[in-house]
């Protein structure tokens, strides 16, 4: 079984659509993994398209949280399977493909505005020392091959940078509010690094997006990959997990 995992949408749910509508006939893709920045909002969400495949997603940072909660509280969201073949993953949960486990925890920090959090709901953009503490438990237990988070985890070598245009914002949004980004040459998620401490084994892969860039680095035997976005005469390969092979597999088209 061939999965494909997409990046960021940000509400561009009809040419996701097109997108796997190809990939069902260039690779045969029987399902696909969003990794964040979906476009969950009450406007982008009205608008969605039945998808060829089944989707599962994670929440990112720039998603409505309050009203993606009120969907999961209401059950508005377990209708998104019977409507749009969409599959929403919580904080964290683990999936089967095929014969493969997939791993997912979603939520990243804002680097571009203020964080929204949420205190009420406990459900912020970013990922909480609960929800970690949750996903180490869990996977863990379960050992997924594939971990899908928004964005990727701090100071572990994987050498993320943010954008030249978003240092000031880091510093704004991120460190005056408290958060650790990690070093500038290593950036990411305090708590997925976390995350990668309390892990007992490794994964063949991790994939991420938030950053809007290609990205590969190879730590401690786990392949990162972060996904980029088309730029004109720049196309991205395609990102395939092989539920059989449990790997990683990068296709040029």
């Amino acid at each position: 079984m061939r999965v494909l995992i997409v990046g960021d949408v940000h509400g561009q749910h009809q040419e996701l659509a097109e997108v796997l509508r190809q990939a069902q006939t260039d690779v045969g893709i029987a399902a696909a993994i969003q990794v964040g920045d979906f476009g969950f909002d009450q406007e982008h969400m009205a608008q969605l398209p039945r998808f060829p495949v089944p989707v599962h997603v994670i929440d990112g940072n720039h998603e409505d949280h309050r009203w993606l909660r009120r969907a999961l509280l209401t059950g508005a969201a377990r209708g998104w399977k019977a409507t749009a073949n969409l599959i929403y993953q919580p904080r964290p949960s683990v999936g089967r493909f095929g014969s493969s486990a997939v791993g997912f925890l979603g939520g990243a920090l804002h680097v571009d505005r203020p964080q929204k959090h949420n205190l009420v709901g406990r459900f912020p953009n970013y990922i909480l020392r609960q929800h970690r503490e949750q996903a180490a438990k869990l996977f863990n237990c379960e050992q997924p091959e594939l971990i899908i988070t928004h964005s990727c985890p701090a100071g572990v070598g994987i050498g993320m940078r943010c954008s030249p245009e978003l240092e000031a914002g880091v510093v704004e949004h991120v460190v005056k509010a408290g958060f650790d980004p990690g070093p500038p040459d290593d950036c990411g998620e305090l708590e997925l690094r976390e995350l990668w401490r309390a892990l007992n084994y490794r994964p063949r892969g991790w994939v991420f997006g938030h950053f809007h860039r290609t990205h590969e680095a190879l730590v401690e035997g786990t392949r990162f990959v972060c996904l980029g976005e088309e730029r004109a005469g720049q196309p991205q390969p395609l990102w395939l997990w092989d539920t059989d092979e449990r790997k990683l597999l990068k296709v040029r088209l």
